[in-house]
């Protein structure tokens, strides 16, 4: 944003004085001199002539004229100057010109123009002036010519006007963009579930109130999760003591048949409470966010899992020396670990074996990110029940496979894991057989 903001304000000016030049271009038609150039010699000419008629004498005027001297005009008075030769059609554009402002008769004034040598030299411009009392007056000028109009005034206006403007520009647009940049960067924190201090108010009036809404986002969120956790603490005990509450009391049941159908149940509901809870405890968790290599947490549960017999493999994209990247992440570890477990877990139990990858990606085309993708050699899943397999206590027909258990909260789970921290997850067919789940994460 403030590239753009500082680009727009120097199209802004460059545009301005585009505008400028166009506006005072020249008068075309061959001429040498810029019509601007031209107002000023004539007005400059006649000024210095006037002061020369006042003067009693030479010396005395020579003196005063003297001290109109610059880099590009000289005034005396003496013999005549100017060459007495034919004049061009500019010459005698500026001789009529001289003799409308003056008064005077076509014989009194003389012109020569005359360019310079070298591409950037100004022309040589002569004119003399008869004067009534005696001899001439004599004006020797370097104006700006006619194709140098486009190059000078840049040269100039460029360095004055145009660059401290942006540097005043670029201190505002800073002044500007800085409250917006940390507002970007804690909406990325709490999109990771990190909640912290409110964010200073600072800048425009606009991003100030932007910032204070945020701030009142961030803390109604935080009381609502310190709420929601307070409340899954006392679901959580009242759960637990009833179901140990029956398991007591089904200890006590005569009926040996009865007593075992009542065990397996509270067994069943029990394990149901426990992934509940866990499921609803995940959006507010509050274990700290820190850096970690996913790579190396794949790799522990892979090797876990192997350890248990499973077919699992790990591959990891190699750097440019031909060892495995780090690959950092900001995240909670346990929300991380828990997710990963569950996609793996149910790609060795419904698809016999996993296949793992990682590797470095961006995320929406301008964030670095971290893609895992986990493959089996499973059924696959119905494409019209990929997305519903994510919902809570969703099961698929596991009529053939009842051993398999589960309560239908796995990729719940690591969803909810996924998607706290700025990621996402999504599965899909494999053309040669099986399913692959992917996952972005945020570096």
């Amino acid at each position: 944003m403030a590239g753009q903001l500082v680009g727009l304000l120097f199209g802004g000016l460059l545009a301005a004085h585009l505008i400028a030049l166009l506006a005072t271009a020249g008068s075309g038609g061959g001429d040498t001199l810029h019509r601007m150039s031209r107002r000023y010699v004539i007005e400059n000419v006649t000024s210095a002539y006037r002061l020369a008629l006042v003067q009693r004498d030479a010396t005395s005027g020579n003196a005063m004229l003297a001290a109109l001297d610059t880099e590009t005009s000289r005034h005396r008075i003496g013999p005549l100057g100017a060459a007495d030769a034919a004049m061009g059609a500019e010459e005698r554009s500026l001789q009529a010109q001289l003799q409308r402002a003056l008064h005077l008769p076509a014989q009194a004034v003389r012109v020569s123009l005359a360019p310079r040598a070298g591409e950037d030299a100004d022309p040589e411009l002569a004119v003399s002036l008869r004067l009534p009392q005696a001899g001439w007056f004599n004006s020797t000028q370097r104006p700006l010519a006619n194709n140098q109009w486009w190059w000078k005034p840049l040269r100039f206006s460029i360095p004055v006007s145009t660059l401290p403007v942006l540097v005043i520009g670029i201190v505002f647009v800073r002044r500007i963009v800085r409250p917006i940049k940390a507002l970007s960067q804690g909406a990325e924190r709490v999109s990771r579930g990190e909640y912290g201090a409110p964010l200073p108010l600072s800048g425009p009036r606009e991003a100030r109130e932007v910032t204070a809404s945020f701030n009142i986002m961030q803390a109604r969120l935080t009381r609502y999760l310190e709420d929601h956790k307070r409340m899954l603490a006392s679901i959580s005990h009242d759960l637990r003591s009833m179901v140990t509450s029956l398991r007591l009391r089904a200890e006590l049941v005569d009926d040996d048949e009865v007593r075992t159908g009542m065990q397996r149940t509270l067994r069943d509901m029990a394990s149901m409470i426990e992934e509940t809870l866990r499921f609803s405890k995940d959006d507010a968790s509050d274990e700290p966010t820190i850096g970690i290599d996913v790579g190396a947490m794949a790799g522990e549960i892979a090797a876990d899992l192997a350890a248990q017999g499973h077919d699992v493999a790990l591959s990891v994209a190699l750097a440019a020396a031909g060892t495995p990247p780090a690959l950092p992440c900001r995240c909670r570890p346990l929300a991380i670990r828990r997710a990963l477990t569950n996609l793996i877990d149910n790609a060795v139990r419904y698809g016999h074996r996993a296949r793992i990858d990682i590797s470095p990606a961006r995320m929406d085309g301008t964030r670095n990110a971290i893609r895992i993708t986990i493959d089996d050699e499973g059924p696959g899943i119905p494409a019209a029940r990929l997305d519903d397999v994510f919902k809570p206590f969703y099961r698929l027909d596991q009529s053939r496979q009842p051993e398999l258990g589960g309560v239908g909260l796995g990729l719940a789970i690591a969803r909810s894991c996924i998607e706290a921290h700025g990621g996402n997850i999504t599965l899909a067919n494999r053309p040669t057989g099986g399913l692959r789940a992917t996952i972005l994460l945020p570096a």
